[in-house]
């Protein structure tokens, strides 16, 4: 039996989902925004769908996530290639649930 209540947990994915407030990727040692087209939870996953904002011929080599106070909350390393004129679209998905053991 879970310990957490399905109504707390749902609550408790809508607040992580809130905290995220943006997405930056780093491309040729600059941090560069990417826009968040959307936002959303399914099930017990947040969803969180970017795009690159630049025009730089570039790889990028890290996506980070900050939160509404402007920490970051995680940190990933990355290999993207793209040319000048391609944007990168990503689709971010974070399970959150209680494992029971």
């Amino acid at each position: 039996m879970a310990f957490w209540t399905e109504s707390f947990m749902n609550k408790m994915r809508t607040e992580w989902l809130r905290r995220i407030a943006r997405i930056q990727y780093l491309a040729g040692g600059t941090w560069y925004d990417a826009q968040i087209t959307d936002k959303s939870i399914e099930g017990n996953t947040l969803k969180v769908t970017t795009q690159t904002t630049d025009s730089v011929d570039t790889t990028i080599t890290s996506v980070r996530i900050l939160d509404t106070s402007g920490d970051v909350a995680g940190q990933i390393s990355e290999s993207i290639r793209k040319t000048a004129g391609q944007g990168v679209i990503t689709l971010w998905e974070f399970p959150l649930y209680e494992i029971i053991t």
